[in-house]
């Protein structure tokens, strides 16, 4: 008997809000019989599949999953060009995408996830909300359905998680504070990650390899995690700018004093950042020899990110062998970074002030002929 035709009279039942019950009394058999059906621990008779089909209103093909393998693949083939497209950069194609497949697998909960995703940063969208995606606003109907039928159907963790962080949103821009904070109740604690418990299950079975290489990528999220709290916390400052400089400051010894072999990986994004942040900052004091500085450090930065193999294994002592996958970077630009960042200075009024200076001018013409329209 097919592997796939308890799961199907599973999904059939409920997309029929049909109960156990029902059924069983309908094919004649008990409600435990159907019941290990769905768990997948016994199969059907062959003689119900044909009552079973025709009562649920479909093929005994589909019954079966016949076409279970084939659909799998397309679904895979899918994601598998999402992910590359995210990668890249190529917001628009991944929507056009995105929106095809949920045409054709409507009920696949991978695929529900990802039309989700491009519901809230529908890229065809211009307009700029610094409090919440203006795609929530733009389908709030559609996602409110989407997150409910999420959290009453599907059991992929990471599926659910994200719906509940998009009703979260959802209610506080209805005004629905007291529901928002329910909805993230909702979440487990930050030690429930599944990188911290293969940790645990590798220590306890005895630390080796695998242990180490898992406590190495937990204490990378810790570190990234921690660098992103401290960019946060200074560009949000409302601080005088000597006091933001100090701020940024920390965060660039802090991704110093971590990744103390020069290994940074992804931690070049944030060097860049922090350190044109710093520029900006220096910029307002009108010091522009340590504005000069900091751009030239940041451009810097963005280059090395530009440049990095598709695999960085890092050496540093916290994060020894924790590898840096550069193929799997959602960058949301479709440039490489040093045209995201001279992109940001080109279009900023801040920088008008500086713009005909000499210093100013050999930095950013310094690194133009490093900025790609595509990652590589």
């Amino acid at each position: 008997m097919n592997m796939y035709i308890g799961e199907n009279i599973k999904r059939l039942r409920r997309e029929k809000n049909i109960t156990q019950e029902k059924l069983s009394e309908h094919l004649n058999i008990s409600c435990q019989a159907i019941s290990k059906w769905e768990r997948g621990e016994t199969f059907p008779d062959i003689t119900l599949v044909i009552p079973i089909a025709s009562y649920f209103g479909v093929s005994t093909d589909e019954l079966l999953g016949v076409d279970h393998a084939k659909n799998e693949q397309k679904i895979r083939e899918y994601l598998g060009e999402y992910d590359r497209l995210s990668n890249e950069g190529k917001e628009k194609e991944k929507c056009d995408l995105i929106r095809k497949a949920y045409k054709e697998f409507p009920n696949d909960f991978r695929i529900i996830d990802k039309h989700m995703a491009m519901l809230v940063y529908d890229p065809y969208i211009e307009e700029y909300n610094p409090k919440i995606c203006a795609g929530i606003v733009a389908h709030i109907d559609e996602l409110t359905r989407l997150c409910d039928r999420v959290l009453d159907e599907c059991n992929i963790d990471n599926v659910r998680y994200w719906a509940l962080s998009i009703l979260s949103d959802i209610y506080e821009h209805q005004g629905n504070r007291e529901k928002a904070l329910e909805t993230i109740e909702r979440f487990p604690d930050g030690s429930f990650t599944k990188g911290q418990q293969y940790q645990n299950f590798y220590a306890n079975v005895g630390p080796g390899e695998k242990y180490w290489y898992w406590l190495s990528c937990n204490t990378n999220s810790s570190i990234e995690d921690l660098i992103i709290r401290i960019k946060h916390r200074a560009s949000n400052s409302k601080s005088p700018s000597e006091e933001r400089i100090k701020q940024f400051k920390k965060g660039v010894d802090f991704i110093k004093l971590c990744y103390e072999d020069g290994d940074y990986g992804f931690a070049h994004y944030h060097l860049a950042e922090l350190y044109i942040w710093i520029a900006n900052r220096c910029v307002e004091l009108d010091d522009y020899e340590k504005a000069a500085e900091n751009l030239e450090l940041g451009l810097s930065h963005a280059k090395q990110y530009d440049e990095l193999p598709e695999i960085t294994v890092h050496t540093s002592l916290l994060v020894q062998g924790y590898e840096f996958d550069m193929r799997k970077v959602y960058s949301g630009f479709e440039g490489n970074d040093v045209m995201r960042e001279l992109d940001i200075i080109d279009t900023r009024e801040f920088y008008d002030k500086v713009r005909e200076m000499d210093w100013f001018k050999t930095v950013l013409d310094k690194y133009r002929p490093y900025a790609k329209k595509s990652k590589r």
